[in-house]
Order: structure tokens, then C-alpha cells, then sequence
């Protein structure tokens, strides 16, 4: 028993839904309409006609205006109708004394909501004071085959909603907006940074290395040069300082970053982040303009500058304070990251019970900080980084043994990254080689050496400060995971082939252990039985939906020849949420995320017959539900992340 995507007026199944759209659409065809139209009329939009409305009004002209119809209303002898053209909606009012007979009972027997039209008339105030336009004739501009969702429920499964997101944005403005906030976001970086002189380049995404920062790429071939290539995984970094070599005094680039790592609410794979390159400029020149960065696009776009995320309020306003790497981290710890053992920050992470990976100084240093960085509000300025963790730059003169570096909090969290650039070539490659060590050791996240970006230092880069930031600051901006900013996130293929390459085997790497994690509502006051029946149910739901891909193989033979069949290959872990509230909290955060994520309520316990499912579903909004279980399938490392703070099941 599946999610339901999303729920419509009349509960008819979407086989009969269809099915009708398309009878009116031969109504249509026989009426002699083009149901799909290269083009139809309209003057303005309807931004334009509520601007200009009492011009309009008084003229008394017939215009256009076209859109989707989102309401009909009335019936008999008049209909109001709303269009939505994207600028706004407006009414049209059908009546039938006013438009030929044939044109109207065409529009009663063949249009539905959804549909493009194009409505002709001349614009009036009903009694009511509602600006409207008084059609004469209208035309279809897009005859639609299934309906929207119904209104006050739209798309309540959170997996759907990004497979669907036209939908999604049509029946949600607030998203909508969200989306036009975000285009002022950049907008207003970009200006920020012409203003002062900046000059906006572009820079390679394939790249034989991938410099510029620690992260997994992914690879692909280039046919021609029979060479393999990386997608980037910074903003033109390398090739950016190039620019500083050259004599370019100041540069960014606003582009797209690729990394091959795990999805979380503040991560994914394919992200927007602008870098800017400044010489003869420091860090602490970079802390100044940044500050005034973060502050002008706040106001420009939402017009303040105090924000509420993941649990944090903080105030961009004023200047703000200086937190020490290794002072914090000592504060919070006892731990001294610069004369700490290894095994000192091992037993320590051991005893605050923080997973790590990897166990060389220089991740056992990061594991340490993000443990302390949760505690931060911000916004504030991280400085004095052990050189360790940031290859690329300078070494601070005020504290032996850190960087001039800095990294911008917020809300636990860094939210931007700056350096005075290290353009001492022998330093550099000295650094690369030991970068080049940790690749030869396992380490998937090092940094390549890029020999020729150390010639280019050779020929002498002036002293530079170097920053960037993504568009996880929008993310917290408005307190939403990353992945609900972004229009079209990649979402995991659906069905049996989930996975599968050309071959239809599975090419997912293998080196990334999957994980299936079930919990169940335990405030609920679920019998025994009940609480098997939730774990049942959504396992079956989980294996159903992702296919035979779950399998190494079929069965396993006995020693006399009997076949067994085989259980999935990944683990299945239960656990427990105290109630419903927690279960949708985390099922819309592991959705976001781009995790597989079932559900079992309690209309699905208390019937098996999908239709009464579906009818006593269509009657709550989604945080009205009561979720007796969810389970949340996908990288150990993401699930571990989002389900680490609830118990075992017992």
C-alpha cells in the first residue's frame, strides 16, 4: 500500500480521469478547435491589466488575456472563471447573453481546471467590486488530460512533490516566490560584486584535476582527448588565481559545483556557490566585504536581517564577532588540536560518542570542530585553521601552525570559506605531496595536485584573498533543506531498474553501504501485533518500490542441494519515535534529502481497501495524519545522520 501522491475533488481513479479529459478533447476536435494551438490572442498580462485596470475599464475596448484556469464557478446561464498566467489571476466572467451560444455550452461540455485558455472581452467591476473581464469569445491554448491536484490538499507525498514540481509550484505561490527570491538572492550578489569592481568570468567545469577543494568528483571520459575528466568541484578556483597571475585585479564567477558525496538537508550533488578572487587584497579584507555581502543581499531580497534556522536566531546586523579554531574547540573539548596525540582526539570523539571517518589527524581534527560548531549561532567569523585542514592557504604569521583563513556561521554551520591565498610555490607543492599521500592512502575526499597551477605560481601570483559561498545561504535564509530551494533536484529512478545503468545492472558504488531504517510511533499505543503490522507493512512497501535490485542474488544453496531464497543485502534497522509529529518531521527532512521514505498510517491500519484509504486520506492535510510508522532507506552515512537521535526499537 503506497503514499498517495496527490488527491483530487471527486476521488475518481486516474484511469477515468483521463479518460474524460480526453472525451472533451474530441469535443473540442469535432467542434473544429485546435485543442493545442502554436498561439493565441492576448494583449497583457494580468499584472499588467490589475495595474492599469481603471484605464482599461474606462476605454471599454475588447482585449485578451490568457492563462490556466485555476476555479470555475456558477453554473446555467453564468460562470466565473480565474486565470493564472504566471504574473497573477484574474476573473473572467462567461455569460451567455453575452457570447454566442455554440462558444458557451463549448466551454461548459469541454473545458475543465487546468486548462490554457484565452479569453476575449471587456473589462468591468461586478457588484462586489472584483476587477473582471466580461468575455465575448474565448479560445483553448492547451486542452490538459489529467487535472491539478485538489485544491486544499495539493501534493502530500514530499517524494512526489519534488517528481512534480510544476505541479507542486502551480497549486503552491509560496513556493513559487520562494523560487523568485532566490533569482534576487544571485541577482543581488551579482550586483554587489560589479558594483565594486568585480568582473564576472567563466571558467572550465571539466577539468583533468579537480583542485580548488577536498570533495569526490565524478569522473567521466572525454572521446576526443581519450582522457578521463572531472566534473568541477569548485567555482574555477585554480583557474580563477590564474586570472590574479594575469593581472586581473578582481574576479567571480557565479556557476554550478559538482561533488559525488552524500545528500543531506544541507548538502547535495549539483549546487550554485559564487567564488570572487581579489589581489593585494588579505582575509581580513575579505571578512569586511563579505560581512557587507551577507548584509546587502538580506535587506535587497527580504528586506531584514535577522533570520530563524535549524534552530538557530541570529542578526546579520553589525559587526561580528571572531571565534578561534583551536581556542573553540579546547573551550568545548579540553582538546588542543594543534599538540593533541591522535589518540587524544580518538578517545575524546570516543567519549562524546561522534562517529568518524577516516582516522588521520587531519579528519580527526574536522570530526572535533563539527562537533563543537553545532553550539554557534552566528553569525560570526572562524579564523586561525590548523594548516592541516586547509592546503591552499597562507600561513598565519600572528599563530604559528593555522592559516590566514575564514569561514562565515550561521546557525552551526559554515556558510562561506575564505583564504589569503598561498602563492609561495615551494610552500604549495610541498603541501600537494602531502595531499598526494593521503590519496594514495584511501583518502577519496584529499585533494588532487595540480603540477601546472604550481608553474603558474612559479611565474609569480600577487597576494590574493580568495572566497566562496553556495546557495545553502538562501537554504537557511528561508529554513529549508537545501534540496526544497532547488527547482529540480535529481530524485532516484523509480520502480524495479532503480539504479541500473545501460547494462541493468547496478551501478551504484559499491563502496557506499545502504541502510533501511523503520521506526515505529510508539505514542501511539500500538498492541504487539499492531507494531509488527507497521514494520511489516512498510517493509513490504520499501521492497516493493525498490525492486529485485535490492538483491546480490536469488537463493543460496544447502549442502543437499536445496535452494534457499535470499534477503536483501543491506541492513534493516527498527527504532522508535515518540509520536506522529516526529515521524512527519523526519520524513519530509529524509525526503528532502533525496532518501527513499515510506509511510504507514493509521487509515492504512485500520483498512486494507485502498479506495476508503484514499477517501479518509483526501479529508486532513499532511501534518494531520497520524503516522504509526516510516522508514527511511538510503547511504548509511545520510540515514545514520537523520536518524542517530532516535531509540532502538525494544
Amino acid at each position: 500500500m503506497g503514499a498517495f501522491c496527490y488527491t483530487f475533488a471527486h476521488m475518481a481513479s486516474i484511469e477515468e480521469l483521463r479518460a474524460t479529459h480526453i472525451e472533451k478533447l474530441n469535443v473540442l476536435k469535432a467542434a473544429g478547435m485546435n485543442p493545442y494551438p502554436a498561439k493565441v490572442h492576448r494583449d497583457y498580462s494580468v499584472e499588467y491589466v490589475r495595474d492599469a485596470f481603471t484605464s482599461l475599464e474606462s476605454e471599454g475596448e475588447s482585449y485578451s488575456i490568457a492563462g490556466r484556469i485555476m476555479a470555475i464557478r456558477g453554473q446555467g446561464a453564468i460562470l466565473f472563471v480565474v486565470l493564472e498566467d504566471g504574473t497573477g489571476r484574474f476573473q473572467c466572467v462567461f455569460k451567455k447573453d453575452t457570447m454566442e451560444d455554440k462558444l458557451f455550452t463549448l466551454f461548459s461540455d469541454a473545458v475543465d481546471i487546468g486548462d490554457f485558455v484565452s479569453v476575449t472581452g471587456t473589462f468591468f467591476t461586478t457588484e462586489r467590486g472584483e476587477k473582471s473581464l466580461l468575455a465575448t469569445s474565448w479560445q483553448m491554448a492547451t486542452k490538459s488530460i489529467l487535472p491539478l491536484p485538489e485544491k486544499w490538499h495539493g501534493i502530500t507525498d514530499p517524494d512526489e512533490r519534488f517528481r512534480k514540481r510544476y505541479l507542486d509550484i502551480v497549486m503552491n505561490p509560496e513556493l513559487r516566490q520562494m523560487f523568485e527570491k532566490k533569482a534576487a538572492f544571485w541577482k543581488a550578489t551579482r550586483n554587489f560584486m560589479l558594483d565594486r569592481g568585480f568582473l564576472e568570468v567563466e571558467t572550465p567545469t571539466l577539468e583533468l584535476t579537480t583542485g580548488g577543494a577536498e570533495a569526490n568528483p565524478f569522473k567521466t571520459h572525454h572521446k576526443d582527448f581519450d582522457v578521463a575528466v572531472f566534473l568541477r568541484i569548485s567555482i574555477g578556483e585554480l583557474w580563477q588565481k590564474r586570472l590574479m597571475a594575469a593581472g586581473f585585479p578582481k574576479t567571480f564567477e557565479v556557476g554550478r559545483a559538482y561533488r559525488n558525496e552524500g545528500t543531506s538537508p544541507e548538502h547535495l550533488q549539483e549546487f550554485t556557490n559564487m567564488e570572487f578572487y581579489w589581489a593585494y587584497a588579505d582575509y581580513k579584507d575579505g571578512m569586511k566585504i563579505c560581512q557587507q555581502l551577507y548584509q546587502h543581499v538580506a535587506m535587497e531580497v527580504f528586506g531584514k536581517t535577522e533570520f530563524t534556522t535549524r534552530g538557530h536566531t541570529f542578526d546579520l546586523a553589525g559587526e561580528w564577532p571572531v571565534v578561534d579554531y583551536v581556542d573553540e574547540i579546547e573551550k568545548q573539548t579540553g582538546v588542543n588540536v594543534l599538540t593533541a596525540q591522535d589518540g587524544e582526539m580518538k578517545a575524546k570523539l570516543d567519549e562524546l560518542k561522534v562517529k568518524y571517518d577516516g582516522t588521520n589527524r587531519e579528519r580527526l581534527t574536522d570530526t572535533l570542530w563539527k562537533y563543537c560548531r553545532k553550539n554557534i549561532a552566528g553569525p560570526a567569523f572562524l579564523v586561525h585553521h590548523p594548516k592541516l585542514v586547509s592546503p591552499l592557504a597562507k600561513e598565519s604569521v600572528e599563530r604559528p601552525g593555522t592559516v590566514e583563513r575564514f569561514q562565515i556561521l550561521l546557525a552551526g554551520s559554515e556558510v562561506g570559506n575564505g583564504f589569503s591565498e598561498l602563492n609561495d610555490p615551494v610552500d604549495q607543492r610541498a603541501r600537494f605531496e602531502l595531499q598526494q599521500k593521503l590519496i594514495e592512502s584511501g583518502d577519496e575526499e584529499a585533494m588532487m595536485p595540480e603540477w601546472e597551477f604550481v608553474d603558474m605560481l612559479e611565474h609569480g601570483m600577487p597576494p590574493t584573498c580568495g572566497f566562496g559561498f553556495g546557495e545553502r545561504l538562501f537554504a537557511f535564509f528561508v529554513d529549508k533543506p537545501i534540496r526544497e530551494t532547488q527547482l529540480f533536484p535529481l530524485m532516484r529512478p523509480k520502480g524495479e531498474h532503480a539504479g541500473e545503468g545501460k547494462s541493468g545492472k547496478n551501478k551504484k558504488d559499491a563502496k557506499e553501504t545502504m541502510v533501511a531504517v523503520a521506526l515505529v510511533n510508539k505514542g501511539a499505543a500500538l498492541a504487539p501485533w499492531q507494531e509488527m503490522n507497521t514494520v511489516s507493512h512498510l517493509n513490504a512497501a520499501f521492497g516493493a518500490r525498490m525492486g529485485r535490485g535490492l538483491f546480490t542474488k536469488d537463493t543460496v544453496a544447502t549442502k543437499d542441494g536445496k535452494n534457499i531464497k535470499l534477503n536483501i543485502k543491506n541492513a534493516i534497522v527498527i527504532k522508535t519515535a515518540d509520536d506522529s509529529r516526529a515521524l512527519f518531521a523526519l520524513a519530509n527532512e529524509a525526503a528532502a534529502a533525496g532518501l527513499e521514505v515510506d509511510y504507514f498510517t493509521r487509515e492504512m491500519l485500520e483498512t486494507t481497501n485502498d479506495k476508503k484509504v484514499a477517501e479518509m486520506t483526501a479529508t486532513k492535510n499532511a501534518d494531520e495524519v497520524e503516522y504509526l510508522g516510516v522508514l527511511v532507506y538510503g547511504g548509511k552515512k545520510s540515514v545514520d545522520e537523520l536518524t542517530e537521535k532516535f531509540a532502538r526499537f525494544s
